[in-house]
């Protein structure tokens, strides 16, 4: 009776084990969770965030807007170009990355003089601030870095901080 007891419970731990890890699935492959928006409905989620972070006027709102829309297009004809490369197995040169990579920051360039065009100065400031926070934080999840593991004073990883040894 006891050795059946115990067989029942190392099987149903180990069901347990296996269906928590069946949740985890698609977040491992990198797949979608939620709802997939339009080009049209992701700029307009955005400019309205920037309108209530900013607190932008009719004229701000329509030129972020437009910009926004542009911008989501843009990616997601980026994305599509990359899954079908994925599907065929087409995986790019060192080349084609440096081009992707410099292609982004000219963008954000753009986007940056676009947004000193549209904003006033205290919004300018603001958005740049809003800005690098999410630099910072992209940085730190790219480095694999919680945010307790930072040194307060120059922002470098402990681990990677000299010790002086």
């Amino acid at each position: 009776m006891k050795k059946l007891i115990g067989l029942t419970a190392i099987i149903l731990l180990f069901s347990i084990s296996l269906i928590a890890q069946g949740n985890n699935e698609g977040k491992k492959r990198g797949l979608k969770q939620g709802p997939e928006f339009t080009t049209e409905q992701m700029a307009t989620l955005q400019s309205k965030k920037m309108t209530l972070k900013l607190d932008l006027n009719e004229n701000q709102q329509k030129a972020v807007h437009k910009m926004m829309l542009k911008s989501a297009e843009e990616r997601k004809q980026f994305r599509e170009v990359n899954k079908q490369n994925r599907k065929d197995g087409i995986k790019p040169t060192s080349d084609e990355k440096f081009n992707r990579e410099n292609m982004r920051l000219e963008k954000q360039m753009a986007n940056k003089n676009e947004m000193t065009k549209i904003l006033n100065a205290d919004q300018y400031e603001k958005w740049q601030k809003t800005m690098m926070t999410r630099d910072k934080k992209g940085a730190r999840s790219k480095m694999g870095i919680r945010k307790g593991d930072m040194n307060q004073k120059n922002n470098a990883p402990k681990a990677l901080k000299n010790t002086g040894n």
